[in-house]
């Protein structure tokens, strides 16, 4: 097997996304946007035929380093190839003089069922002692939020059943929501480069009470613009006008004749409805959400809402819809992008899990982060460095962001 550097971007890009291992972090139009570090594209070549690739990050600074994320596309159960592109990535890595190389590949751990327990389809423990074996640093099996790269799980959703058949498998609050919509006026559509500036204004609102910066224009626009046609933007608005109509219609009916607290909370809301007519027009964008995809996969990147408008529960429109445009352009994996890994309720992010649990999705676990020395000193000096900013650029953050 050989190393080479890939020149043609079109050919990597084209692997990448056929292979079972396709992310959109190891595409070329996510590495334009890592503007810190120098992207090297590889491929591994057998008797001249490409059999695998892999996007290095080049970090130039005081501890430099490279950084392959979710590691390389190639077949992982072929292990002797597998142990013969790690010590290639190795060798590199040593010629790139960088003080260690990280890997930490999209390859399932073991399989689970959606409450966390583990089931006996899938065990890829033996991949994590091969990084061993080659003399690489494994992290842990741990907590989701410890400090890693990339978040070792997800929540994926089968689009391959049909979207009413989808449907029929969320949970009853998803499924009445949604029904509701109808009823109150609220869609989805698709977004243009134009309504970025809601989805900066709800992700805002959401810092404002967690205390992380939120990204600017330039950010988002980039990442539309790199992807292209391979970014989808949603945007969920309410037909204020139609909701007042329709929960009037609901109040009017019998629906709520022998549960008073729930005609109250209709009351509450149509008030809330006339309220936003007045001070925002007949039409009201009250979610947005930037999703990637690329071959059969596409992951929800950023969805936030406007807080506001909570108890209309518009991403779970948006979810829907997005699920049904997705998969009529071929996608069959829908990565509602990451959660802590507990099924606990006292975890301190256990709504996130619960409501992504809702859409039916599959609990991923992946294998994890991987680290070869070269340098110690640089190791340990970029450790040291990582965690020192890290701890003060939170404290910044919430200082400036966080609305007490």
């Amino acid at each position: 097997m050989k190393l080479k550097t890939l020149t043609d971007l079109n050919i990597y890009d084209e692997f990448v996304k056929n292979s079972p291992y396709n992310h959109y972090m190891k595409t070329s139009c996510w590495a334009k946007s890592k503007k810190d570090y120098t992207p090297i594209y590889l491929g591994f070549f057998k008797d001249e035929i490409m059999i695998g690739t892999a996007l290095a990050l080049k970090k130039s600074s005081i501890s430099p380093y490279l950084y392959i994320p979710l590691g390389m596309c190639i077949d992982y159960t072929d292990t002797a190839d597998l142990r013969k592109s790690l010590n290639l990535l190795k060798e590199f890595a040593k010629k790139e003089k960088v003080g260690f190389l990280k890997i930490d590949p999209n390859v399932i751990r073991v399989s689970r069922d959606i409450d966390g327990r583990q089931t006996d389809e899938i065990n890829n423990e033996h991949i994590t002692q091969i990084f061993i074996e080659e003399g690489f640093i494994h992290k842990g099996y741990g907590y989701a939020y410890n400090g890693s790269y990339t978040n070792r799980y997800t929540l994926i959703v089968d689009l391959s059943l049909s979207i009413d058949e989808l449907k029929s498998n969320y949970s009853k609050a998803r499924i009445s929501a949604i029904n509701r919509h109808k009823i109150i006026g609220v869609s989805t559509r698709l977004g243009t480069v134009e309504d970025i500036p809601y989805l900066m204004e709800f992700e805002k609102e959401l810092s404002s009470t967690q205390g992380f910066k939120p990204h600017s224009y330039t950010f988002f626009k980039e990442i539309f613009n790199n992807f292209n046609d391979n970014a989808r933007l949603y945007v969920t608005e309410v037909d204020l006008n139609k909701m007042i109509a329709g929960i009037s219609d609901e109040l009017n009916s019998k629906k709520y004749a022998k549960d008073l607290e729930a005609r109250l909370s209709k009351e509450k809301e149509l008030e809330t409805a006339k309220a936003l007519l007045q001070t925002s027009g007949s039409l009201l964008v009250i979610a947005a959400g930037l999703f990637l995809y690329y071959g059969e996969k596409s992951w929800d990147l950023y969805t936030y809402n406007r807080k506001t408008c909570n108890f209309i529960k518009p991403t779970d429109n948006l979810h829907y819809f997005a699920m049904n445009d997705l998969k009529n352009l071929g996608v069959k994996y829908y990565d509602m992008c990451g959660f802590s890994g507990s099924t606990d309720k006292k975890d301190p992010y256990y709504g996130l899990y619960s409501y992504k649990k809702s859409f039916n999705p599959s609990f991923i676990e992946m294998i994890g982060e991987f680290d070869y020395i070269i340098n110690p000193l640089y190791y340990k000096t970029d450790k040291i460095l990582k965690k020192g900013i890290n701890k003060l650029r939170r404290k910044i953050n919430s200082f400036i962001f966080k609305k007490n």
